[in-house]
């Protein structure tokens, strides 16, 4: 837009030391309202919340909690089994360490799928931490088409997001080699045989031609 008013070019000054500071403005603007004012590890967002942090389960594996909301945080209490009168208030800080001990022990004595199965029908904010093999074949994922594997059997995400008229169509082959197409692109915009023999005896160009499987 600048451009078009003013007729003049500028220098774009871009770099991610300063992209990642303003990505992280919220975090900045929450010291002053006291969601981040207090240590590392004491805060809402960073684990210091007894509802906002990963519990170990009985199996060894781990469930995330992220029930900030009041109605999120009722339904996680109800799952647990706790009575909320007999509880300090949700926001009550200086109770948030006495309140993850609690936590974790109910947590520990079920496995992960087990506290699926309990949250599964409340909306509590709790869902099974994955390693990475089991996110592909999550039920939610499954049922959402969430990712697809190629002709190689490789599994990649799916295009997102979905376009409801023209939606992405996924490749199903294998990514290209470094440098497999190079020779094919050159010659698509006029390059000669011979120039493109320079060019790779001369180290411009990088072309790695797929093996035959035979």
């Amino acid at each position: 837009m600048a451009v078009t008013k003013s007729g003049l070019g500028q220098v774009i000054d871009a770099n991610m030391v300063e992209g990642t500071a303003y990505l992280g403005s919220f975090v900045w603007q929450s010291q002053s309202l006291g969601i981040w004012s207090r240590l590392r590890g004491e805060n809402l967002l960073d684990t210091g919340a007894h509802f906002y942090e990963t519990y170990k389960t009985s199996d060894g594996k781990f469930v995330a909690v992220g029930a900030i909301e009041p109605q999120f945080y009722e339904q996680l209490l109800k799952g647990l089994c706790l009575d909320p009168s007999k509880l300090s208030p949700q926001m009550s800080v200086s109770d948030w360490p006495e309140m993850k001990k609690t936590f974790a022990n109910i947590f520990s004595k079920k496995t992960q799928a087990e506290w699926c199965q309990i949250f599964a029908e409340k909306d509590a904010c709790v869902t099974p931490v994955l390693d990475i093999d089991e996110v592909s074949e999550h039920q939610h994922n499954k049922e959402r088409g969430s990712f697809v594997t190629n002709d190689q059997g490789e599994v990649t995400p799916r295009p997102a997001p979905r376009l409801s008229r023209t939606p992405a169509n996924p490749s199903f082959s294998r990514d290209p080699f470094v440098g497999e197409h190079t020779e094919l692109v050159l010659s698509e915009f006029g390059f000669k045989k011979e120039e493109i023999a320079q060019l790779k005896s001369s180290g411009v160009i990088e072309c790695c031609p797929p093996k035959s499987n035979l």
